[in-house]
């Protein structure tokens, strides 16, 4: 069988886009990736970090990794035949070969992070030496016309520019006693909160006597009319008063005025703050769960 595994191009953009479409529908049931997000995931990881395999011709997989702090986030997507194992064995091979030139090129520890969404790749990761380090839920709601509720403290929008640091502050203390947090530096946090192209008009922050003590940050995906929650946070002080829950129902109304017919987001099953409980209080539902594998370098 002839196999070729390469460093994924521009050229090779459909090929990935349907290698995508068809994985989500057979794992999800549904497309969940946007073309934008499949784009902007080929061309902007670095060459090496990006790699396809054909079988006869035909991409059968791809395997990226990206570099946040510490962290290697990566993916692995195959089609599903009799070859499916053999595949992501190729791929993971290449994500290890990517991590460890990673890590010769600082000085930090460096984990690959990956997620395993079928007995396959479960299988292949344990194999490669990936250990099991959590389970995450995947979280949704319909979005409808609601009534936002009245909250004690200021909620506005992120100014950029004018917010950057107070919310920078903010994100270091709240997620200090969270799952995995490392202290980030203001140049790394800016590096990956602040990308060019992204826009922050749906981020807000909640105020405190001119303090930031909460905010809840999402982006809205046009394409597939999903708003994304990617953070959501309170100050230890001010949890557990429903001050939560009041920002992501504002978050829901502005996706909602935006034209998203649904809101997501991920969750840690283990959360220390219980977060899956709030977002069910907010009408969310658990659509599927996922585990999540490390690797330290």
């Amino acid at each position: 069988m002839s196999r070729v595994k390469r460093s994924i191009k521009a050229d090779d953009l459909s090929e990935v886009i349907s290698l995508f479409h068809e994985y989500e529908q057979t794992v999800y049931g549904t497309v969940q990736t946007s073309l934008k997000m499949i784009r902007d995931l080929v061309v902007k990881t670095e060459r090496e970090d990006k790699v396809g395999l054909w079988v006869r011709g035909v991409l059968r997989g791809v395997s990226f990794l990206t570099h946040r702090d510490h962290r290697l986030p990566s993916l692995v997507l195959t089609v599903k035949d009799e070859g499916t194992e053999g595949y992501i064995e190729e791929l993971v091979k290449s994500l290890i070969e990517s991590g460890k030139r990673w890590k010769a090129e600082g000085i930090r520890e460096k984990s690959i992070v990956i997620s395993a969404n079928t007995p396959e790749e479960r299988i292949a990761f344990e194999k490669a030496g990936f250990s099991i380090q959590r389970h995450w839920h995947q979280m949704s709601t319909e979005l409808t016309e609601t009534a936002v509720p009245v909250s004690p403290y200021l909620v506005r929008p992120f100014i950029l520019e004018t917010d950057d640091c107070a919310l920078y502050e903010a994100y270091e203390e709240i997620f200090a006693d969270h799952y995995d947090y490392h202290p980030t530096t203001w140049e790394e946090f800016n590096q990956r909160f602040f990308i060019p192209g992204d826009s922050t008009d749906r981020w807000l922050l909640m105020i405190d006597k001119e303090k930031v003590i909460g905010f809840v940050l999402s982006r809205a995906d046009g394409e597939t009319k999903v708003g994304e929650i990617t953070h959501l946070g309170m100050k230890r002080e001010y949890r557990r008063m429903g001050l939560g829950l009041q920002l992501l129902r504002q978050s829901f109304d502005g996706l909602h005025r935006a034209g998203m017919t649904h809101a997501a987001l991920l969750v840690d099953s283990d959360s220390p703050t219980h977060a899956a409980l709030l977002y069910k209080k907010a009408g969310m539902t658990i659509q599927r769960t996922f585990t999540r594998y490390d690797l330290p370098l």
